[in-house]
């Protein structure tokens, strides 16, 4: 009878722990399916959407990255002042006046998304409401995260740009109001590929410079495979997209 017992009590302790086995083996498998379910039902990120804050401190990024002729974004050259509220929202727009050396130039700007990594800045042609007509969309803040199709962005090299172009370029030397502006692609390949963007480029701030660069240090055109630039590689500090029309 006691063996008959033993035997019956370690039955039923074996029997309880194929249950409990069963039981977790059963809540594993429920773990995993809302896992593997979760995945496939997690909403999309869309890649054209910048969300990341950068390093510079600036707020995320609302607007799409790449630069093209057509668009900065999902601002469109052609668009008009109430499409670009429209898609940025009118709380997002800025309207600031233009002056050149304190002169009032009779033309208008918009700064849109100012103070996040999305910022641009419109020009228009019109220098009154209704803007219609945008003249140029201007790329500057630091930590921007818009770039070119191939690869041109804030802080790019012009040895990069050298590289894509295949060719020289011509610019404007780095003395006097627009000192190191992009100019002339010399027929090279981003004349086709990017032919209405313009970089602005700019040298390391130093006390003083080598005499190979004094040549590069004024207002008259040069070419950037100039000596100098093999001494320092300006980066571009502003990108300039102007309008076709």
């Amino acid at each position: 009878m006691k063996i008959f017992k033993a035997f019956l009590f370690l039955t039923v302790v074996m029997l309880a722990a194929c249950s409990n086995n069963e039981k977790k083996e059963a809540e594993a498998q429920d773990t995993l399916t809302e896992e593997v379910d979760t995945a496939i039902h997690a909403p999309t990120v869309d890649s054209s959407v910048v969300t990341t804050k950068t390093t510079t401190g600036l707020l995320a990024n609302p607007n799409a990255i790449l630069v093209s002729c057509d668009a900065v974004g999902k601002i469109n050259i052609g668009d008009t002042y109430q499409d670009v509220e429209r898609k940025a929202g009118k709380a997002n727009l800025k309207q600031d006046s233009v002056f050149v050396k304190g002169v009032f130039q009779h033309t208008f700007a918009t700064k849109v998304w100012k103070g996040t990594a999305g910022e641009i800045t419109i020009n228009w042609q019109e220098s009154e409401q209704p803007y219609k007509t945008i003249q140029n969309i201007i790329i500057d803040v630091a930590g921007s995260t818009y770039v070119t199709q191939n690869g041109i962005k804030l802080g790019s090299p012009m040895s990069l740009v050298n590289k894509l172009n295949g060719k020289s370029f011509m610019l404007i030397g780095f003395s006097g109001q627009n000192a190191g502006t992009l100019m002339n692609f010399n027929g090279g390949n981003l004349l086709t590929q990017i032919p209405c963007i313009r970089a602005v480029f700019e040298l390391p701030k130093m006390k003083s410079y080598p005499k190979e660069v004094s040549e590069i240090l004024t207002p008259n055109i040069v070419q950037s495979n100039h000596v100098a630039f093999k001494i320092y590689d300006p980066v571009v500090k502003k990108l300039i997209i102007n309008s076709k029309r």
